[in-house]
């Protein structure tokens, strides 16, 4: 079972961006929600990649990623992140 959720999408102008959505409301800073979240980045690098590659036929070389929007409630838990190809 995993703890998040991927969806990978390109916008209007062709840049392919990963939402990651968690499954557990509210990630704090204890060692394993860091740890979660960190292979949820690596996951959403290797989905955008898969995209590409898969839309191109082509090998992709290398990509620059940025994290484009994080999702917090009030008390400042992540909820999910929007990571893009810069």
């Amino acid at each position: 079972m995993s703890d998040y959720k991927l969806t990978t999408s390109a916008n209007g102008y062709g840049v392919w961006q990963c939402a990651v959505t968690y499954e557990y409301p509210g990630l704090g800073n204890s060692p394993e929600a860091l740890a979660i979240i960190e292979r949820s980045h690596i996951s959403a690098r290797r989905s955008i990649r898969k995209a590409i590659e898969e839309r191109s036929a082509t090998k992709v070389r290398r990509l620059r990623y940025r994290v484009k929007a994080n999702d917090l409630d009030a008390m400042n838990r992540l909820h999910g992140i929007t990571i893009e190809e810069a």
